[in-house]
């Protein structure tokens, strides 16, 4: 059994309340020990005796028991963590929904490719105004 300090006797009391059994049984017995030797962490215990008390109330009123992680277990249920995600019906609406969204964008992408020959016109412009900007020398080309 190793020897246990205040400063730990504290955390262990933050982390798991009053309860001695509700410690983990590696420091049960050097807690107990402390506990025999200085009276004054009794004051501790009580401290969190009030929460502990109200937290059981707590419990009881709703008629949950606290588990253990470990049996919570059980297979990973997919079904069960997408109706979670998406509470809202089948997943299959709102992937049909971005798929006509894609293929709507896909189509007024295509259909846009034509560009009139004004355009031509404006993007030199645009280059050499760029250009002249960047302090480059811009040479007129006659066509």
């Amino acid at each position: 059994m190793r020897e246990m300090t205040e400063t730990r006797f504290r955390e262990l009391a933050d982390a798991f309340g009053s309860d001695l059994a509700k410690w983990p049984s590696s420091e049960r017995d050097a807690a107990r020990a402390l506990l025999s030797e200085r009276r004054d962490l009794e004051a501790v215990l009580a401290e969190w005796a009030e929460l502990d008390a109200a937290l059981t109330d707590i419990l009881d009123e709703a008629e949950l028991q606290p588990r253990p992680v470990a049996e919570l277990g059980g297979a990973f249920d997919l079904r069960g963590f997408l109706s979670a995600l998406w509470p809202f019906g089948g997943l299959w609406q709102p992937a049909a929904g971005l798929v006509a969204a894609s293929a709507a964008g896909f189509i007024v992408g295509i259909s846009l490719t034509d560009l009139p020959a004004e355009t031509t016109n404006v993007y030199d412009d645009q280059l050499t105004i760029v250009e002249s900007a960047l302090g480059a020398e811009t040479l007129e080309i006659n066509q």
